[in-house]
């Protein structure tokens, strides 16, 4: 039956594609390409068999388009594993698409059109010299709420903030920090986010009511970041995935040998390159102004990691913040882990996934950071989860005075 995306297009036996391009119905779709990182536009490819199709196609062309199960899922049986949410809360339609046509290749056989979502305009938006002044200290999150306000994009979900009391500048928006000046939204966008973090021990959404002193967190000084992305339509999304919270719950377990798991299997990268667990920064201005910060559980668990940085300022309350904020970010190793999974199309950036792996002790929880489904005579969905790498140049820059 027709829906708002077109009408249904079978790939199989539980699975369907509806699509649309300027409100008419796209039909002839052959394969089915959907790529997402966090922080990114979600990008779309389509494959056509139908000349009619692409002759509807054009640079800048609406397409929405939902894919996901089709009504033969009620006889599609779904065994349901004790301590996860296996996809059982969320959306209803967890990939339907709103975006723009940006490449068009045609063929005398078949024909790829890419698309990308509303995330693409604010990278394309029009230069504004963007400054802090436009804000004042403003929480961070509401500014970032700001700059989403445009070419269409539904801010309706943006209602939170970024943890912290309102009396407390952690997570205000600070003059001192390098991320101003000229340049899309996009770019303001991607600086504002490499800074919004916080740590939830000094929170009281994470303290416990009984115990005050006690937290809910895994580790004594954790450090969540936080992302965003346009999951669904045209809504923008922020959100802080807490893998140390002890009451989250994964949405999926992935072990080495899970059923569900296909192609290479599980593939982990837990990489000590980028740890820097002990600090030094020297002012540039002044070699007699220096700070040096560490921390002992990391060097305790994995060896010291120095690094010597210089800082354009002489400020040594300021080479504390940056030292202390680089150390949060660099004092763990990277973990990253892909794998292929048949039927794991309702993921989202962000769920949190349990992954077992020989190299662990015991099971952590992980956050989807990327995510890729393939539609073609099957379905198969790659995920990576763990932590997004940035540069201790990159981070230094937005911090510096």
């Amino acid at each position: 039956m027709p829906t708002e995306y077109g009408a249904n297009q079978y790939v199989n036996e539980l699975y369907n594609v509806q699509a649309t391009i300027d409100g008419i119905e796209l039909s002839g779709i052959t394969a089915l390409n959907i790529k997402h990182k966090v922080n990114s536009a979600r990008i779309v490819t389509i494959t056509l068999e139908s000349r009619q199709g692409l002759e509807m196609m054009r640079v800048g062309g609406i397409i929405k388009l939902n894919f996901g199960l089709s009504d033969a899922y009620a006889n599609k049986i779904i065994n349901y594993e004790e301590g996860t949410l296996l996809g059982l809360t969320g959306y209803s339609v967890p990939n339907n698409f709103y975006g723009r046509v940006k490449v068009i290749r045609p063929s005398l056989t078949s024909s790829t059109i890419t698309a990308m979502d509303l995330v693409s305009d604010l990278a394309t938006s029009q230069i504004e010299n963007i400054q802090w002044r436009d804000y004042g200290s403003q929480d961070k999150y509401m500014v970032g709420k700001d700059i989403c306000d445009y070419a269409g994009i539904d801010i309706s979900l943006l209602n939170e903030s970024m943890k912290y009391d309102e009396g407390v500048s952690n997570g205000k928006l600070d003059p001192d920090e390098n991320i101003y000046g000229y340049q899309t939204r996009k770019s303001f966008l991607d600086k504002l986010f490499e800074t919004m973090a916080f740590n939830p021990n000094d929170t009281v959404t994470y303290q416990s009511a009984s115990t005050p002193s006690v937290s809910y967190m895994s580790k004594s000084n954790p450090f969540v970041e936080f992302y965003y992305a346009i999951k669904q339509g045209k809504t923008m999304e922020f959100f802080a995935p807490n893998r140390f919270d002890k009451r989250a719950r994964p949405v999926l377990k992935i072990g080495t040998n899970e059923a569900n798991i296909i192609g290479d299997g599980l593939v982990g990268q837990i990489d000590s390159s980028s740890i820097i667990n002990s600090i030094t920064l020297v002012s540039s201005n002044d070699d007699t102004k220096k700070v040096t910060l560490q921390d002992n559980t990391s060097i305790q668990k994995h060896g010291v990691y120095a690094k010597n940085i210089s800082f354009n300022s002489s400020d040594t309350n300021a080479m504390k913040e940056a030292g202390y904020l680089i150390l949060q970010k660099f004092k763990e190793p990277t973990n990253t882990y892909k794998v292929e999974l048949a039927g794991g199309e309702w993921l989202q950036l962000g769920d949190l996934i349990e992954i077992s792996s020989p190299l662990m002790a015991s099971s952590e929880l992980f956050p989807v950071i990327e995510k890729q489904i393939s539609i073609t005579d099957s379905v198969v969905t790659k995920i990576a989860v763990g932590s997004r790498s940035i540069s201790t140049k990159k981070i230094l820059e937005l911090v510096q005075r």
